[in-house]
């Protein structure tokens, strides 16, 4: 006979029921009784602190003591449960409500048409009255809501929607329903206001007029009654703020006597200074915006502990930014007494005018680089540079060696039909330079609209952007940073926003297209390709353009625009977009005295013909000796300019001023050229016959 589970299985344990069992019988150790003790007394405890038992108690009581409470209190006591609303919200608890408002010191009354409990929510809850976002700030006292600005774009309407001239029901919204002029960026009213309105005046068909008029009525003391609601939550606000404001001085001054009482008197010092001039370092945080001294929270000594060691690495690191920024000032402070040297030196032992580094390459220069950065012991003056100038005269040669091949690699990395192998082929005429900074053209004036930045020898060596820049706007490649911040590197009286550089060939480009026009002009002269600028302008050509006359050339008969050589590469570049193959035609040199004596006379011609056309501007080709790349530079002056500059800002130091020594030309610009003329110029090949040949054009 086969044997039963049971059999087969032998013994089993007890069930899991007869364990349980089991283990309810078993005693309990002490432990586990005392916790399920203190577990039984925490739970009676906490269910008789609650209460429940509140609304049962007597109503002279509880009115007692609501009546203490403030009006957002007892919206959220009628929160808590159905017996407190059914209680708070009774018209017979308005004594109640009535108390808790008159704690509010300056607040306008309840409105006629709002009850308690809501003026409380609109007052004091910053929640949308829409959707119930929390932290909402944005108010209209006029139109009694708080809305986020999602809520306000379908909670709203735009005035712009009504029309009251096609449409008379929108005449009576405009002049009845609350609008208010500016809130969330426009002026409008409540949807539900204007619904609302136009409902009561469909139900009073019959009265309507006299409806409208007290509906008018209403609505200026709607607006004083809103108005003392703005002022009131405006005093509240600034109280608050002058509330938290104080709180947080009295924490600072607290924490900044414990840092006293630690030595770090120096530090405070600084920080309070820097404070005053509400300066903003990205090395530290500003002592009054550190997240332990701002918070609007009263200082206590027990929390001093646990904010000493993060405040002592805090003034440490202000520590050693004091110690760097000190070193910083003596460095600069050096570099002004250098500069002062080297404008002293430089008056003496210079030619005005010569091609010289600023007081930037000299800071650079290694001996003096030496002595700004010797130790901070020693005592720096600017007669501590004497000996290192001794060599100066070798420095600035090499300087200006240095700058002129520059140019030439920039002339022969744009060049393919000639070269420049020598500094001295700069001077030719056919080299010339364009700088592509218009912008910065345009912010200093240098050129007209009718003119292209094109520089021949010595122009693109003086020209301004060569050793200018715009502040905040500093070259990345300068060897010294914080040049912006040095006053005495301003060129604010020449070129207000701008400081000086090192000199530098950044902006400058060689300009194919004007020296392959001035090829054409030495051609049409005659004259070599390795013809000078100052040979070229001794000569002073005089020249009409061929393809203005489509291949025409002098006759006697036909009319052209005569110009200089110069103002002739302006014209190809202008009007023919820097054509190489414009040719050009040198007028007789008999015809040349009657064209410089019509150029005389043209600026008085145009200005009677063409009085507000823009006239020549006024040549200013003079620099002050003494002023030279100092902050009070004017920039270039005409002479009597230069005579007034000289009494005003150098005391009348002499009657009469020499050129050379006192001031010099400036380089930078081009000579003035004078206007084009129109004539008819003979032709240059045949001899000249007798009679009249010139016709002025007017």
């Amino acid at each position: 006979m086969p044997k039963t589970r049971n059999e087969s299985s032998g013994p089993r344990g007890p069930s899991k029921k007869r364990k349980a069992d089991s283990e309810i019988d078993k005693p309990k150790k002490a432990s586990s009784r005392l916790k399920q003790t203190e577990s039984f007394v925490a739970r009676t405890t906490q269910s008789k602190a609650k209460l429940s038992m509140l609304p049962t108690l007597n109503l002279d009581i509880l009115f007692e003591i609501f009546s203490h409470l403030l009006p957002i209190d007892l919206i959220h006591l009628a929160r808590t449960t159905k017996d407190f609303r059914r209680l708070l919200m009774q018209r017979n608890t308005t004594t109640i409500w009535k108390s808790a408002f008159a704690q509010i010191q300056e607040l306008p009354q309840c409105p006629s048409d709002m009850s308690y409990p809501a003026w409380a929510h609109l007052a004091f809850e910053q929640v949308c009255h829409n959707c119930f976002t929390t932290n909402i700030r944005n108010i209209s006292w006029i139109l009694r809501t708080r809305l986020c600005n999602r809520c306000a774009k379908s909670c709203l309407e735009n005035v712009d929607k009504f029309d009251a001239e096609k449409n008379e029901v929108d005449k009576d919204i405009l002049e009845c329903v609350p609008f208010d002029d500016d809130y969330c960026g426009m002026e409008c009213c409540l949807k539900s206001d204007r619904k609302r309105f136009v409902e009561e005046l469909e139900a009073h068909k019959h009265d309507r007029k006299d409806f409208v008029e007290q509906k008018m009525t209403e609505i200026p003391v709607r607006i004083d009654h809103a108005i003392d609601c703005e002022d009131w939550s405006e005093s509240l606000a600034n109280g608050r703020a002058n509330e938290l404001q104080q709180i947080r001085t009295d924490r600072r001054n607290a924490i900044s006597a414990k840092l006293f009482e630690m030595g770090y008197d120096k530090e405070l010092d600084f920080l309070t200074a820097e404070r005053l001039e509400d300066v903003e370092h990205s090395d530290y945080i500003p002592f009054h915006k550190h997240p332990l001294v701002k918070q609007p929270k009263p200082f206590k000594d027990k929390n001093w502990d646990s904010m000493k060691d993060t405040l002592k690495d805090y003034m440490e690191i202000v520590r050693a930014y004091i110690k760097k920024k000190e070193r910083k000032d003596l460095i600069w402070k050096r570099r002004e007494y250098a500069a002062l040297a080297w404008f002293d030196y430089r008056i003496v032992e210079c030619d005005p005018g010569t091609f010289l580094p600023n007081q930037i390459d000299i800071w650079l220069w290694s001996p003096v680089k030496d002595i700004i950065e010797q130790p901070s012991e020693i005592e720096v003056t600017k007669d501590s540079f004497e000996h290192a100038f001794r060599g100066l005269p070798a420095f600035t040669n090499a300087w200006q060696t240095d700058k002129l091949e520059q140019l030439i690699r920039v002339a022969n990395n744009n060049l393919k039909w000639l070269s420049f192998p020598e500094a001295n082929d700069l001077e030719r005429a056919t080299c010339v330079f364009s700088c592509s900074n218009d912008f910065q053209h345009n912010l200093m004036g240098c050129y007209q609209e009718d003119e292209s930045c094109i520089m021949w020898f010595p122009e693109f060596i003086y020209h301004r952007c060569n050793s200018l820049s715009r502040r905040r706007w500093g070259d990345k490649d300068e060897t010294i940073t914080d040049l912006d911040s040095c006053q005495s590197l301003s060129a604010e009286s020449e070129a207000p926003g701008f400081r000086r550089r090192q000199w530098s060939t950044r902006w400058l480009f060689f300009d194919d297209k004007a020296s392959r026009t001035v090829k054409n002009i030495l051609t049409a002269c005659r004259m070599p390709l390795s013809t000078k600028v100052q040979h070229l302008d001794r000569e002073d050509p005089r020249l009409v353009c061929l393809k203005c006359s489509f291949g025409a050339k002098c006759d006697g008969e036909r009319l052209f625009s005569v110009m200089t050589w110069r103002t002739a590469v302006q014209h190809n570049l202008k009007k023919h977009f820097g054509d190489g193959q414009t040719t050009f035609q040198r007028i007789s040199s008999l015809d040349v005295l009657e064209v410089k004596r019509l150029e005389a006379a043209e600026p008085a011609r145009r200005i009677s013909a063409l009085p507000n056309h823009p006239q020549q501007p006024i040549d200013r080709p003079w620099r002050c000796t003494l002023c030279r790349d100092r902050s009070v530079e004017k920039g270039a002056l005409t002479l009597a300019e230069m005579k007034k500059h000289y009494t005003r800002c150098h005391g009348g130091m002499k009657v009469t001023i020499e050129e050379g020594a006192d001031y010099y030309r400036s380089y930078d610009r081009a000579p003035s050229q004078p206007y084009q003329v129109r004539m008819k110029p003979r032709d240059p090949d045949v001899d000249p016959q007798p009679g009249p040949m010139y016709i002025a054009a007017i």
